[in-house]
């Protein structure tokens, strides 16, 4: 379906909500339901969202993505749940460029992230519905993903990324309650996979 080169940078839910649009788009889910929301289950809620670019092919391509705290996450065993390794879960969207703006035309629900690697973003979705979501209907749904990061950029350095590739993202973090400053920043590269 698509692969690619991908950077992605990561918010705080907290400090930075994600896009109405992106999120409250399901019947009965309310603006700010990330922010609130109580799981019934042993599956802690994401703490981060993401965005960034995709160059697919030779670079002739070039996608949004976009992963937010999933809505529904799977169950999960208590036992799976520690400080260091809880998966956390995604909806993620993918976005082709065209004329008149940016058009999902990707999406995997739930894709699991390992809670293990840190900033580093390790994404993969083994599995997943192919059932198109009402969010995004006209989108096509991916059974499998993988994203993984091979190189991580922090500080002065991810500002300086960010301000070549992403103005927007840096103003973003610029406008966060602690000041914004370097030391929040993270920009992951790496290699996108989806089917």
């Amino acid at each position: 379906m698509l692969s690619g080169f991908v950077h992605l940078w990561l918010f705080d839910v907290a400090a930075v909500p994600p896009p109405k649009e992106l999120v409250c788009k399901d019947a009965g889910t309310p603006p700010g339901a990330y922010k609130a929301q109580q799981h019934s289950h042993d599956t802690p809620p994401a703490t981060t969202w993401f965005q960034g670019h995709i160059l697919a092919g030779s670079g002739q391509s070039q996608y949004t993505i976009t992963g937010v705290p999933s809505l529904h996450p799977p169950l999960i065993h208590g036992c799976m749940i520690s400080d260091h390794d809880t998966p956390t879960y995604y909806d993620i969207s993918i976005s082709e460029y065209q004329a008149d703006g940016p058009v999902v035309k990707y999406c995997a629900i739930n894709v699991e992230r390992s809670g293990g690697s840190g900033d580093a973003v390790e994404l993969r979705l083994e599995d997943g519905s192919k059932v198109p979501v009402e969010r995004y209907p006209d989108a096509q749904m991916a059974g499998r993903f993988k994203l993984s990061t091979t190189k991580m950029v922090t500080g002065e350095r991810a500002r300086r990324h960010l301000e070549k590739y992403a103005p927007d993202a840096l103003s973003v973090y610029a406008g966060i309650a602690d000041g914004g400053g370097s030391d929040s920043m993270v920009v992951c590269l790496g290699v996108v996979s989806l089917s």
